[in-house]
């Protein structure tokens, strides 16, 4: 029998897990962030912002959930040498960062 054509199957779960949390975070940080923001900047009043505390509330799931993929991105960095497990590492690591200061602070707007 021949083998299938085409790539061959992906080895490295932990990569994998840690890219799809990534997204997943990336997503709910942005969602979180228009929920709360979005009103400001079409209205100009701050009267949304009784969403707040929900908001911050809510916030800590994809919170988690991007420090997870980041173990999981640098354990599987460790295992292999892989770049792609560097980038979702280094993203995850930016995410942490500006994330929650887009949400304290909201749009920057110079």
């Amino acid at each position: 029998m021949h083998p299938v054509a085409g790539p061959p199957p992906s080895t490295n779960t932990r990569y994998e897990v840690a890219r799809a949390l990534l997204v997943g975070s990336a997503t709910a940080f942005a969602v979180l962030w228009a929920v709360l923001w979005l009103p400001v900047l079409v209205t100009g009043s701050q009267g949304s912002l009784f969403l707040y505390p929900l908001v911050l509330l809510l916030a800590v799931v994809p919170w988690g959930t991007t420090w997870t993929a980041l173990v999981l991105a640098a354990r599987s960095r460790s295992a292999r040498d892989d770049r792609r497990a560097s980038a979702v590492a280094g993203i995850s690591a930016i995410l942490l960062v500006l994330a929650p200061v887009l949400l304290w602070f909201g749009p920057v707007v110079g």
